[in-house]
């Protein structure tokens, strides 16, 4: 007994301890400095170019915006001056005059000015490699950049492109960073691994303790100084651990999916904590892409009976807790060109059984299976692993495809293995459109067949014969009407024939400590991005 005793005294010395240590670090932070958290580290540095050449995960891409910015900015479906204050567009589309906010500097002093502008953008192909045209299709178009004087440049075409302002907001990869971070021929130099060389709001300077990184007010800011003199981003790969240390007061911000489930989110929204959830258009669309080179997708009917047996409305109530929206096309709606009349298929698992049994798939050996010349209803679903609210998603659609008899097994792989393996094609993948503010347009472009880069996006008009042509033809007109006639038959050819299944459209989270935060705003351009700048304070 007396040992037990021992035990029980030295665990509450532990935690005495450990608590003291938490409020001592709460006392210590000064009331105009924030705690966030991430899953990864910023090992991979600062460059807002990310590509699975420039950086293996994903930690950095989520606070550029607090360190970057671009000429034009994307708020609530409009383009808006950014570090331009206005442009041009010549008559053919071909040539941009962008005229830039005078008197701003980079976080090292120098100043942003035309030739800053020029060096950028022509050190994107360069940066990107194989890789330009997957995050826009402007920067694939650069025929020559031309500094007209100190505050103004433009950007020449070797074609017009619709969507060329919408590009140019984003961040990655048309993010302004000091001509200092570029060697001469214009790689990125090491610099950017300790340190951030923007125009926006904040700047790191290379401040890091153990797993915990502080970030500051960039001195030469061109606009309002932010509230949060200071923030610091710890490290903790545990979702569960995160939502700890939220609850005990050691991190004041969470946003995004990606860090907080939605039970997760409901709890704390009914504990008291500060709750917001994005409004607008949808983030992204996520949904499910199917092979269709090569049997069973290669059948009309067995894609249409995944699309039937997919109750989408009981999922996204039961794992996202009704805040996504099912998703009935392939992109929101709500988002430019995108409002196209599309009649929904609505779950029906009898439906689903029927269109598989014309096809040829039966269960023979009733072993819950269907099969067809020998050839068993199988296969895996691919997805990108880490995210438990996904791994519970992969084992509904598992679930509800078995009860039809096709039996399909989740496959979770991490983010570089992933792309290698969905380019060798696999039956399902689970994915999810670029988001905003690349959708619809980058999401569009990247639909041509013979786009290797995007396996699961290429899928949408593989059935087409002229699909890459209708893409190209889509990617150099500056007619409205060819523009919404040419989405209305790529949304409907996706509907119609089921080359991909669109499940929810998803909205972003943000959970604060209301304690110190009164308030916060997301990032309009990517509601994911912590905006730390959006922070009002007590």
């Amino acid at each position: 007994m007396k040992k037990n005793i021992g035990w029980i005294l030295a665990a509450l010395m532990m935690l005495v301890a450990a608590l003291s240590g938490c409020s001592r670090s709460s006392e210590e932070q000064a009331p105009d400095e924030i705690t966030l958290s991430e899953s990864w580290d910023f090992s991979g540095g600062f460059y807002p170019i990310e590509t699975l050449v420039v950086n293996t995960n994903f930690g950095p891409e989520f606070y550029m915006s607090n360190f970057y910015e671009t000429l034009v900015n994307y708020r609530n479906g409009e383009i808006v001056p950014g570090l331009a204050e206005s442009w041009d567009i010549s008559d053919d589309g071909k040539v941009y005059t962008f005229h830039l906010r005078q008197n701003v500097k980079f976080s090292d002093g120098t100043p942003f000015d035309a030739e800053a502008v020029k060096r950028n953008l022509e050190v994107i192909p360069i940066n990107l490699g194989k890789y330009n045209g997957y995050f826009g299709t402007v920067s694939t178009r650069f025929e020559q950049i031309v500094v007209v004087d100190a505050n103004t440049v433009e950007v020449h075409l070797t074609a017009p492109y619709y969507g060329g302002l919408k590009d140019f907001s984003l961040l990655n990869p048309m993010a302004m960073v000091s001509p200092n971070a570029f060697h001469e021929d214009g790689s990125v130099k090491d610099t950017l691994k300790t340190v951030t060389l923007g125009t926006g709001p904040y700047m790191y300077r290379g401040d890091r303790d153990g797993n915990i990184y502080t970030f500051v007010r960039n001195p030469h800011y061109w606009g309002e100084p932010p509230e949060v003199e200071r923030f610091h981003v710890k490290v903790i790969p545990d979702n569960h651990a995160r939502l700890l240390a939220f609850r005990n007061g050691e991190v004041d911000l969470l946003v995004g999916t990606r860090q907080i489930s939605f039970d997760g989110f409901n709890e704390m929204k009914a504990a008291g904590y500060g709750a917001l959830v994005s409004e607008g258009e949808a983030n992204y669309t996520r949904f499910l892409a199917f092979d269709v080179s090569k049997a069973p997708f290669d059948d009309l009917n067995v894609r249409l009976a995944v699309s039937y047996a997919i109750d989408k409305m009981s999922i996204v109530q039961n794992i996202f807790a009704g805040i996504e929206t099912k998703a009935d096309s392939m992109l929101d709606p709500a988002l430019p060109y995108c409002d196209v009349q599309l009649v929904p298929r609505i779950y029906d698992r009898q439906q689903a059984i029927a269109l598989l049994e014309n096809a040829g798939w039966v269960d023979a050996d009733g072993d819950g299976v269907r099969e067809k010349d020998g050839v068993m209803l199988k296969g895996e679903i691919l997805y990108i692993k880490g995210d438990p609210m996904i791994d519970d998603l992969i084992l509904v659609l598992a679930a509800q495809l078995k009860e039809i008899g096709m039996e399909m097994k989740g496959n979770g792989m991490e983010k570089m293995a992933f792309h290698a393996e969905y380019a060798k094609g696999v039956a399902i993948t689970l994915y999810q459109t670029y988001g905003n503010p690349w959708d619809p347009h980058t999401t569009i472009s990247n639909m041509k067949p013979d786009l290797k880069n995007d396996y699961p996006a290429a899928q949408a008009l593989a059935l087409v014969k002229n699909g890459n042509d209708i893409i190209q033809r889509l990617n150099v007109t500056t007619d409205e009407k060819e523009i919404r006639k040419t989405y209305h038959f790529v949304l409907s050819e996706i509907h119609d024939k089921a080359t991909l299944l669109p499940i929810s459209y998803t909205r972003e989270l943000a959970l604060h400590n209301t304690d110190k935060i009164k308030g916060y705003t997301f990032y309009a351009g990517q509601p994911s991005h912590f905006n730390v700048a959006g922070i009002k304070l007590k």
